[in-house]
């Protein structure tokens, strides 16, 4: 069967745009909105007309209001959505959409998702099917809508290659497609979704634009503490002392060094962390580039019996956030930046009622039980 053609780029539209392609193949009306719903309302989507190239992305950053001096204006993100939602690519397989992207004209994405008939069958968790088209090995995995849009908000980073092939192993099938098999059969014969935690979860994520446009912080620390509560003055200036405050145990005061880039910003006050998470771009210095979580004093931090952060991760399991006790975030920081440890040690560490999204099923999987 042939399909439309992809859009090509903006005319003049020199430097790679990062993002992800999300087409509706075989899936019924009902399914196809459930996926657009849980993915949310993000940055940079464009929804496909046949024809035009895809629109510009904006080169300028907005005027922003309560701008801290120290988040200097700077140009947003740059990433693409293109959501592919004609009729005519009904049926569509992944090679056939692999197929289409070698167009010389054709935007080539990050990630490439389709909607199919196990994405119609499988209501409660609706799975995607995913393909890197940079890959020299043609592997698809299936990927849920929620973990498709938060992988989608870090695809600026230059560690977005590692958490697509993470993503893939973790969501990949591991059994071969028999002769006589069909794709959707051979599909659902994985044991594996990546990102059902998040579908499963009692508050799932779900991106929606923040009521004004975020400034871009650049992370030029090995850690990044975050304010998104701004109810109380002496709350956060106790909660952000703590948290880097020097600990005995592991360091004396000659070897004590901040290890928190601390935002405090009016204009993240009620922030979510998905709105968080899309706005960190990673410093361009080698020698510094930061450590991939982010970590947020929001009012469970500050106003909570137990004063606890919430971590939320940008590589591999992006948007797996959990609450981790106030007195573990600098030594979680400097651990992550000495390379002891990696961020799913402190997942399983989290608080017993804090995760936003881990249930003891991903914590017996880390821990090998």
């Amino acid at each position: 069967m042939t399909h439309p053609t992809l859009p090509p780029p903006p005319e003049g539209e020199t430097e790679r745009v990062p993002g992800a392609l999300l087409i509706r193949g075989d899936c019924d009306d009902p399914a196809w909105e459930d996926v657009l719903s849980r993915m949310g309302d993000l940055p940079g989507m464009v929804v496909h007309t046949p024809g035009p190239s895809l629109p510009p992305i904006p080169e300028h950053a907005p005027t922003l209001p309560n701008q801290n001096p120290t988040l200097p204006a700077q140009a947003p993100i740059r990433r693409r959505l293109l959501v592919v939602q004609d009729p005519a690519w009904r049926g569509v397989t992944p090679v056939e959409v692999l197929q289409a992207l070698h167009s010389d004209d054709a935007w080539v994405p990050d990630l490439v998702l389709v909607a199919d008939r196990g994405t119609e069958r499988d209501a409660p968790l609706r799975p995607l099917v995913a393909f890197l088209p940079g890959d020299d090995d043609f592997e698809p995995f299936r990927v849920t809508p929620r973990q498709a849009a938060l992988t989608y908000l870090v695809t600026h980073r230059p560690s977005i290659e590692d958490t697509l092939e993470h993503q893939k192993d973790r969501g990949g099938v591991e059994s071969e497609r028999e002769p006589d098999e069909s794709y959707e059969d051979w599909l659902d014969a994985s044991p594996h979704l990546m990102g059902e935690v998040l579908e499963t979860a009692g508050q799932p994520p779900r991106y929606q634009p923040p009521t004004s446009p975020l400034p871009v912080i650049t992370q030029n620390d090995s850690g990044l503490l975050v304010r998104t509560d701004f109810s109380d003055d002496r709350a956060w200036a106790a909660f952000a002392a703590d948290a880097d405050r020097l600990d005995p145990r592991y360091e004396s005061s000659e070897d004590y060094a901040p290890y928190l880039q601390i935002v405090d910003d009016p204009a993240f006050d009620g922030a979510t962390p998905e709105q968080v998470l899309a706005v960190v771009r990673q410093s361009e210095d080698d020698e510094e580039p930061g450590e991939e979580i982010v970590v947020i004093a929001d009012r469970a931090s500050l106003h909570g019996p137990d004063r606890s952060a919430l971590v939320v991760p940008l590589q591999d399991d992006v948007g797996w956030s959990f609450r981790l006790p106030l007195e573990d975030v600098r030594i979680m920081v400097i651990n992550l930046f000495v390379g002891n440890n990696d961020i799913a040690d402190w997942m399983s560490r989290g608080l017993p009622n804090g995760p936003a999204v881990i249930t003891e099923k991903e914590r017996r999987a880390w821990r090998g039980w």
